[in-house]
């Protein structure tokens, strides 16, 4: 059993991530190894993100202080929190991935900005593009747009040019 002073220390921690935070998926790893815990959290790593393992009543005392508040309502019998630091999407994504490859696990929940998503809608998070994807179409949408206009004014300049080209040739015809 932990000591005062080493759950204090775990709710700072769990407080201190919960401020750097951008999301909380909570999970049930019921029946996971120590090996494919460890595989998680190295996958999470990678995406900005990291898994937690803690008592609930030390996450609910945690949260209680962040916008993470209402991750108390989920976090019943056996919790693990992953909490994403940058992308929400990416975090989501990594640990359904990882979910659905070893064939266990089960969220029960999140939090993002602070409001309760269901499961089912964890899912759909999942399948949001990373803000990469996104910013990457989006400049891609700005650079086809210029394309388009260069490509226009370049027209513009050609018929302006050979409308002088004719005008003079026309002119020189007369004289």
């Amino acid at each position: 059993m932990a000591t005062k002073a080493k759950k204090q220390e775990i709710v700072a921690e769990l407080e201190e991530l919960f401020n750097k935070s951008s999301v909380a998926i909570v999970a049930d790893l019921n029946g996971y190894s120590v090996e494919e815990i460890t595989k998680l959290r190295r996958k999470l790593d990678k995406d900005a993100a990291h898994c937690k393992i803690a008592k609930n009543t030390l996450i609910t005392i945690a949260s209680g202080k962040t916008k993470f508040a209402s991750v108390s309502e989920i976090a019943k019998g056996p919790t693990a929190l992953i909490l994403g630091f940058e992308d929400p999407a990416a975090a989501t994504k990594s640990a359904l991935d990882y979910f659905k490859t070893i064939k266990k696990g089960e969220v029960k929940g999140a939090v993002l900005e602070g409001k309760l998503l269901k499961p089912s809608q964890v899912k759909e998070l999942a399948d949001l593009p990373s803000k990469e994807q996104l910013l990457s179409s989006i400049c891609g949408s700005l650079n086809s747009g210029a394309q388009g206009v260069a490509g226009i004014l370049n027209n513009i300049i050609a018929d302006i040019a050979v409308l002088v080209e004719k005008v003079a040739e026309k002119q020189n015809g007369a004289a």
